[in-house]
């Protein structure tokens, strides 16, 4: 059996700056945009996509609670694939194919360590602790070439600030920063 076609599942259409961050070749990507802006659709659609195509990738949040938003979104998707087992005590979706979404909080880096991913949303990455990308989720993307997709709103000059102000000048890195205004979906 075949996994379904992306184009099958009812997803939100993207908006013409989420395109552009999307059809950017860049392994890595930073995105500081205001609440609205659509940003959990769009990281929800890059794990899925990864998924669809047998891979295995983490939604990751600064806590529980925090990674429920994407879990809820990812959940909506899935339940529209056939195959799909949801498993909501481990808050993972595995499709049929064999590819993999799982939701995680970053309060324990620690328990972020020793699987190996194809591809990582952190999400309000700037209230993460840094250690969680650079000790546990970084390593994790080593061995398969993994990509990772850092969404926040600001948070101060730490240390999602300063991945922000690197990713312009970094090899496999580009960065993005929209004001939620520019997502057409808002009204003006």
């Amino acid at each position: 059996m075949t996994t379904p076609a992306l184009f099958e599942i009812e997803l939100p259409a993207l908006h013409p700056k989420q395109r552009a961050v999307v059809d950017n070749p860049a392994r890595f990507k930073v995105l500081a945009a205001g609440r609205r802006w659509r940003k959990t659709s769009l990281g929800v659609q890059l794990c899925t996509r990864t998924a669809l195509q047998a891979g295995r990738a983490w939604w990751v949040a600064p806590t529980y609670p925090l990674a429920n938003v994407g879990w809820r979104f990812l959940k909506h998707v899935a339940r529209q694939i056939p195959g799909t087992d949801i498993r909501e005590a481990e808050k993972a979706v595995v499709f049929r194919g064999g590819g993999e979404v799982q939701a995680k909080s970053a309060d324990n880096p620690d328990s972020l360590r020793g699987s190996g991913l194809d591809g990582v949303v952190i999400d309000e990455a700037a209230y993460v602790k840094e250690d969680a990308w650079t000790e546990a989720l970084r390593p994790a993307l080593t061995d398969r070439l993994g990509w990772a997709f850092f969404i926040s709103t600001p948070n101060g000059r730490n240390w999602f600030y300063r991945l922000y102000e690197r990713a312009a000048t970094l090899d496999g890195w580009a960065r993005w920063q929209f004001p939620t205004w520019t997502n057409p979906h808002i009204s003006a």
